[in-house]
């Protein structure tokens, strides 16, 4: 049987599992910043630093003005978080970790061809792996290079060979994220120092780990295709959809037909339908709310995506542009770069979706004022890492 929704009741409901379904609280706790963490499953990381870092502004949207100082300790000093690939890279919930063996053990090696190049300095991965254990937590920074190896892979993301063998280790499982510099860069450390041993030793079947993954997802979005839970730990659609027909057949999820969506879409069962939301939020290019780019259009009729590599002459908009939630709605959308160095939030361009841009406008300028006011009252390298 399938359960039939407004689009305004899905738009409301997505919100609310998003945490926008309330009032930001007067001054967020390391209670709030767990809550909300744990409530959306992951945050992805970014290091794009023009604003803040995405996974201090996703929090910040929800709560408001806190301390990163609190947010560190909690997700690297309190063994509660930890990092993994998900979205992309992300920080998740311990427990999570476990739920990721299947990435770990069929995700090809980063960057394409490094596989190769790991076989070829075979020696160089496992002393590294001895140097950590020796030493204890290093960046990549912090390793020699192997022998007749050139500073920087040509073309790569990734730099050196150092911390091509680091992320490798990392995305097997032998390494975990111990902490970041202050440059960004990822700390390692043995897993088994990081890692509490009821999460080393499970090992769930991979189509238990992906269905215990998808009504995560589900959790986050109340209402959702099988494209956008997929995409949420980023599992092929193809592997998620037989999956979806089994939590249904099982009770665990719901089929719904949305007002205006082409595709069933799958409910949770204890999503929560608002008579309102009163929220005002700028957002991230990387908050969870908008990484699926059809699914914004579906729930808010708008068009949006990250020009950040796009040409400066083929820009709609602009290089890091953030829309801007009010009430239920996304109502703008403004292009922010943060001139520390003189004190200023930089407004770049304001566009308005819709008639009342006064009203917007108005709110949209209150919550400029409380960013930049955050921003600046955080440490130079409090946001970046």
């Amino acid at each position: 049987m399938l359960t039939t929704l407004s689009l305004a009741d899905a738009r409301r409901m997505a919100l609310a599992a998003q945490g926008f379904d309330r009032k930001r609280p007067r001054r967020a706790t390391t209670r709030h910043l767990r809550d909300t963490i744990r409530q959306l499953g992951l945050l992805q990381i970014d290091c794009v630093n023009v604003v803040c870092a995405a996974h201090y502004m996703v929090p910040f949207s929800r709560l408001g003005p806190y301390d990163s100082a609190v947010f560190k300790k909690l997700v690297y000093g309190s063994g509660e978080f930890t990092e993994h690939w998900a979205h992309e890279i992300s920080i998740i919930p311990t427990e999570t970790w476990p739920l990721l063996r299947y990435r770990r053990e069929t995700d090809l090696v980063r960057p394409w061809g490094f596989q190769k190049i790991l076989e070829e300095r075979a020696e160089y991965a496992a002393w590294v792996l001895d140097e950590i254990g020796r030493r204890g937590p290093l960046a990549a920074d912090d390793l020699p290079l192997p022998d007749g190896t050139a500073g920087r892979i040509p073309g790569s993301w990734i730099g050196t060979v150092a911390r091509g063998v680091l992320e490798a280790h990392f995305l097997r499982g032998t390494l975990a994220a111990a902490g970041r510099g202050a440059d960004f860069s990822r700390q390692y450390d043995l897993a088994e120092r990081l890692i509490p041993a009821e999460h080393r030793s499970s090992q769930p079947e991979h189509d238990e780990c992906r269905r215990a993954l998808l009504l995560q997802a589900a959790r986050a979005h109340a209402v959702g295709t099988a494209k956008d839970l997929a995409d949420y730990f980023r599992m092929p659609v193809g592997d998620a959809k037989p999956l979806l027909r089994e939590l249904v057949e099982s009770g665990e999820l719901l089929e719904a037909q949305v007002e205006g969506w082409r595709e069933i879409a799958y409910l949770h069962p204890r999503a929560k339908v608002p008579r309102r939301i009163e929220a005002a939020a700028l957002l991230s290019p990387f908050d969870p709310l908008i990484w699926c780019r059809p699914r914004v259009k579906r729930l808010f009729g708008f068009d949006y995506r990250v020009e950040i590599f796009v040409p400066p002459e083929k820009r709609e908009y602009g290089f890091y542009v953030l829309p801007f939630l009010m009430g239920e709605k996304l109502v703008a959308r403004v292009d922010l770069k943060l001139d520390r160095a003189n004190g200023r939030l930089l407004v770049l361009g304001k566009w308005f979706e819709g008639r009342k841009a006064a009203v917007v406008d108005a709110a949209l300028s209150t919550e400029l004022r409380m960013l930049e006011d955050w921003l600046l009252a955080s440490p130079r390298e409090g946001l970046g890492a």
